[in-house]
């Protein structure tokens, strides 16, 4: 327990000459962020900072905002009382547009907090006498971690960085014990990989446990302060309402006997303690509201962490795309590195075409069904990740963008392979939205070229317990993305864990669902000719992992009505970890055009899903609620990728995947802007 300062316990044991319910002290002049441009409007708005915070979390202000990096606050206390007294105040923040309301019990989760120093419990005045007036000067900034959670710290970032000779030396160790090599042996024969790509794996695995097991350093990265409006309170009170005011409202990293959290503004303006006789709460008029840009300027980090292979090369290493401290500490983005789900085996046509660029037409596709299907000549393969780092996802200084490339294929061995980009920031809730100019999907005669485009996000570090989402309250629980999607992974369930991720996923399919998937009856079940329309379907996911605790949880293909407007939504079974929808698009709307704009809009209670030509032309294609899905609310990055996916991923899509032939051309996006607001 946290010692009051002596300051306080002095103030504490001042007693009042005579009660009375008249209190004791007027305040006036009350003025917030007066050291902000804009300081006079009711709504100071804010883009905020992002330099260093990847390591640091994100700080409100910065210096680069405001002189001193704090903001100014003041008011005036006088004594009205017929002693001297000392009088006490404390100030705190809460975001508005991402919580839940005061009163709630998840309110608790909300950001709120005060002074980063916790040692300021409440600071006291000086003695004053009857009559006597003063002005208080105080600062404050918004930070990540503002109640000082145990649960978010970790390791000193810059004391286990992972690099060559970090990983060689983990190598040279592991090779001196021989049961952790005979491990290794069995897992790569399993994992059907080599020896020697197990053995880097498990040096990464092993550096990692290294940086878990430290715990001593405030990672306020972990709990990151949320975009949106911000609300103040000021709170003054004397030694006698002090005395009775529950610790965890004057210390917000302490909990209640039953291990929650109280929020503060719950405590003032909901529960409204009636043995608070002489404390004043000053609901101030002004707000913040912040909003960010990712800088693609800064670089791009390749994250050996997340590499997690070997046999890469460094060659296309440059000044703004590489793996060293400078793009560690500071790049926004990093190299985002697919896992290869080796149950999925690509069985290829052996063909070269420009899938994007030519015309590549439907006599050419069933030309390839009707000449392979039962060919021994396939090529049998998986979808790969670059070899070469900064090969094919590029940073573009000048414009302030990333380019994205699948690479084309020359010679032998063809390959078919992923790329993307991912934010190194994490937030929890926010309007997330991103211009892109995905590459396009299909010919003139509507045949797919086999590449999904997506904008995602999904759970920053799954690995550690720091993350975790709210309890799951079913008998069936999140069901882990590792666990098989078969009747088994019921009983394996778990009430906690860290995975989530909410998707948009392009792809040509049908808008329709397999018969199987509606009612017995068939009533809805329909059809349509996806192979000759122009239509892609954007579809929008949440991966709930299963959590059956919302009352509307499904199966199958079911509509809803959510915020008045009607939704088709699918879970292919009990044990399936997402709950997905198919909205069908004209191919040309989205990519005809010099960049299109996708947005997810995140809250505690409900995801909204937004596309459009322009920012403020956007319209609503998916809500999804926590009446039929769960809504994460652990910490997440964001994710744009151009993907080969396996064809039993859509089985309604009318051109498969193992008969489109490898990309002859490379095939070129572009990311150009992403904001959370």
């Amino acid at each position: 327990m946290r010692k009051l300062p002596v300051f306080i316990l002095f103030a504490i044991s001042l007693l009042f000459s005579c009660k009375t319910d008249k209190k004791p002290f007027s305040v006036s002049n009350v003025n917030f962020m007066s050291n902000t441009a804009g300081a006079s409007d009711s709504v100071i708005k804010m883009r905020i900072d992002l330099d260093e915070v990847v390591l640091n979390g994100i700080e409100i202000p910065t210096k680069k905002l405001t002189a001193n990096g704090f903001f100014n606050f003041s008011f005036k206390i006088k004594n009205t009382s017929s002693g001297t007294q000392v009088f006490f105040y404390k100030f705190y923040y809460q975001n508005e547009t991402y919580k839940f309301e005061e009163g709630d019990k998840l309110a608790g989760e909300n950001f709120y907090g005060s002074w980063e120093n916790p040692q300021f419990i409440f600071k006291s005045t000086k003695q004053l006498a009857p009559g006597e007036e003063i002005e208080i000067r105080d600062s404050f900034r918004i930070v990540g971690n503002p109640r000082d959670e145990r649960a978010f710290y970790g390791s000193d970032p810059m004391k286990h960085i992972v690099n060559d000779e970090s990983i060689q030396s983990t190598i040279n160790y592991i090779k001196t014990i021989p049961e952790w090599v005979n491990k290794i042996t069995e897992n790569a024969r399993r994992r059907k990989i080599s020896l020697e790509e197990q053995m880097y794996m498990d040096a990464l695995w092993s550096l990692n446990e290294q940086r878990e097991r430290d715990s001593t350093y405030n990672n306020r990265w972990k709990r990151n302060p949320r975009m949106g409006v911000y609300k103040f309170l000021l709170v003054i009170t004397n030694p006698e309402d002090f005395d009775v005011m529950p610790a965890e409202i004057k210390d917000l990293s302490r909990k209640t006997t039953d291990n929650n959290f109280i929020n503060p503004f719950s405590y003032f303006l909901s529960d409204k303690p009636d043995n608070l006789k002489y404390t004043t709460i000053v609901e101030i008029g002004k707000k913040l509201q912040v909003i960010t840009k990712v800088d693609f300027t800064k670089g791009m980090f390749i994250n050996p962490l997340t590499l997690n292979r070997v046999g890469f090369t460094k060659d296309y290493y440059n000044a703004d795309c590489n793996d060293s401290i400078d793009k560690y500490k500071n790049a926004q983005v990093e190299l985002f590195i697919h896992n290869i789900n080796r149950d999925f085996v690509l069985h290829n046509v052996p063909e070269l075409a420009d899938v994007t660029g030519e015309n590549f037409s439907r006599s050419q596709y069933e030309a390839m069904i009707k000449k392979y299907t039962n060919s021994s000549s396939l090529v049998n393969t998986y979808v790969n990740v670059t070899d070469c780092p900064c090969k094919n996802a590029r940073v573009n200084k000048a414009e302030n963008s990333v380019t994205l490339v699948n690479p084309g294929n020359i010679a032998p061995p063809f390959k078919k392979e992923h790329v993307g980009v991912n934010t190194r920031i994490g937030f929890t809730y926010g309007k997330f939205r991103a211009k892109i100019k995905f590459p396009e999907m299909l010919s003139k005669e509507n045949v797919w070229n086999g590449i999904t485009n997506a904008f995602w996000m999904i759970a920053q570090d799954v690995n550690s317990d720091w993350n975790m989402r709210r309890p799951c309250n079913a008998e069936v629980a999140y069901i882990p993305k590792q666990e098989p999607d078969n009747e088994s992974s019921l009983q394996r369930s778990r009430k906690q864990i860290t995975y989530s991720e909410i998707d948009f996923e392009i792809v040509k399919d049908s808008k329709f669902w397999p018969r199987t998937s509606y009612n017995k009856s068939n009533a809805n079940f329909q059809e349509d000719n996806a192979a000759n329309n122009d239509d892609i379907m954007v579809t929008c996911t949440n991966w709930d992992m299963a959590c059956h605790e919302p009352e509307k949880f499904s199966i199958g293909a079911k509509q809803f009505e959510i915020d008045g407007e009607k939704y088709l939504f699918h879970r292919w079974n009990s044990f399936y970890k997402a709950l997905t929808t198919k909205i069908p698009v004209k191919h040309d709307e989205i990519f005809k055009k010099p960049y299109y704009y996708f947005e997810i809009e995140w809250l505690p209670e409900k995801i909204i899903w937004r596309i459009g030509p322009e920012k403020d032309k956007m319209k609503v294609i998916c809500v999804m609620d926590k009446t039929i899905s769960a809504i994460p609310n652990n910490q997440m990055v964001m994710i744009i990728t151009q993907e080969w996916h396996n064809q039993e991923w859509w089985p309604t899509a009318p051109y498969k995947q193992n008969f489109i032939p490898f990309p002859k051309k490379d095939i070129i996006g572009k990311v150009l802007e992403i904001e959370i607001e």
